[in-house]
């Protein structure tokens, strides 16, 4: 019981959405992949297969990114429970990056904000997701200064061409 009040106290005090709390306390986690991204002088987001093929924008291949089919095939071959999805934006008009120290990704200057989904999973399944290109949302925020700061506004799928 004291451990429970003591991550709801840690996640009140950083600033976690009701989300973050209801997930927490029903024992899931929410892990997140890039699917997309706008770009100046794109109109809409644009799919990471794209972002290559079209405008020669290159992703490094530690990017937690793919298609939806992709991401959805491969948290079900790794035997992960999807109990739910959802989507968001992440603003990159400042520097945002993935990962902590010489394994720093971070998105390219001419991407202006990414489109992400949102997977809500097992909280015990964070780190395998994490293993296999998806990044735990809760992590950003809590790990502080190895992530950068970077907020992930919540939209409808279809508003990221999803």
């Amino acid at each position: 019981m004291k451990k429970a009040l003591f991550l709801l106290s840690a996640l009140a005090l950083i600033g976690c959405d009701d989300e973050d709390v209801v997930n927490t306390v029903s024992g899931n986690a929410e892990v997140f992949a890039v699917t997309g991204a706008e770009i100046g002088g794109a109109q809409g987001y644009t799919s990471v297969d794209s972002l290559l093929n079209v405008y020669q924008i290159e992703l490094p291949d530690e990017f937690p990114s793919g298609t939806e089919e992709t991401l959805d095939n491969r948290l079900g071959s790794l035997g992960i429970d999807i109990e739910g999805t959802g989507c968001g934006i992440i603003d990159t008009s400042g520097d945002v990056c993935f990962g902590a120290g010489s394994d720093t990704v971070c998105v390219p200057d001419e991407v202006t904000k990414l489109g992400i989904k949102l997977y809500n999973i097992d909280i015990d399944e964070v780190k395998r997701a994490y293993d296999n290109g998806f990044y735990p949302k809760l992590a950003a925020e809590l790990l502080g200064d190895t992530y950068s700061d970077f907020d992930i506004e919540r939209v409808s799928c279809s508003s990221i061409d999803l």
